[in-house]
């Protein structure tokens, strides 16, 4: 395989150019959409734009795959939430991370589509300064997760994977929530409140809101029981915030 081409690389990492992050823009407006493809494209990544969900699947289900989804709720073949469940409905070993765009201001809306699977989210309009930061945050995340694999007690937490392991049982999370229990099994079963555990950190670029925070939480909690019954439990303590417990 030769060197790549200065056209397929982008930032600089360790003295190595980099491959540009796959972006796939789910875009419909006419103006909108290729207006932010543009920018994107010289913030430094590689866009390719859909217009409608269908299309979206189509090339999510080619390779390369793209590795970061920017998704508009407003699509005239999904209504809202329902692009966003049909992503994470794919049979994909490792599924590209979502980040929502909306003009909708409604909390509750943004909450439905974090718990829907959406890693992310921005509100429309937006500087695409923002947006080429928070996927820049995103692609380094999923292009090579340097966390080392994470011991806590019996459970066991693969960054490379996402996954974690208890008694030979495992689940699959997505990076949102992988990121959150990872922080929390990082914390050795001491306490983090609701706003230090959305806090970006080194090595560690993601930063959540609080109310994403408590989402992303009620989710792990969900798939950790589904899992492994009650061995493993996120409490919250009123005066401390959250922590990891995990029984042999």
């Amino acid at each position: 395989m030769g060197p790549l081409s200065c056209g397929e690389c982008g930032e600089m990492g360790e003295g190595v150019l980099l491959p540009r992050p796959r972006v796939l823009l789910v875009e419909d407006h006419p103006q909108l959409g290729p207006s932010i493809q543009q920018a994107l494209i010289r913030e430094g990544f590689e866009v390719e734009l859909a217009t409608t969900l269908q299309a979206a699947l189509r090339r999510i289900l080619q390779d390369p795959r793209p590795q970061l989804i920017v998704l508009d709720l407003n699509l005239p073949d999904a209504d809202k939430l329902e692009a966003v469940r049909a992503l994470r409905a794919l049979p994909l070993s490792d599924p590209p991370v979502v980040l929502v765009l909306t003009v909708y201001r409604d909390l509750e809306l943004r909450v439905q589509a974090l718990e829907a699977g959406a890693d992310d989210f921005m509100v429309k309009p937006f500087a695409i300064e923002e947006l080429a930061a928070r996927l820049r945050a995103l692609a380094r995340r999923g292009r090579s997760d340097r966390r080392a694999p994470l011991t806590f007690g019996p459970l066991i937490l693969d960054p490379s994977h996402r996954t974690v392991w208890l008694g030979g049982r495992m689940t699959e999370l997505t990076p949102g929530e992988f990121t959150i229990l990872y922080r929390l099994a990082l914390a050795g079963g001491g306490p983090l409140r609701t706003g230090d555990l959305g806090e970006a950190r080194a090595g560690d670029p993601i930063a959540f809101s609080e109310g994403a925070v408590r989402v992303l939480v009620h989710r792990i909690r969900r798939k950790l029981h589904q899992a492994f019954g009650g061995r493993v439990e996120i409490r919250w303590h009123r005066l401390e915030g959250y922590r990891l417990e995990v029984w042999e």
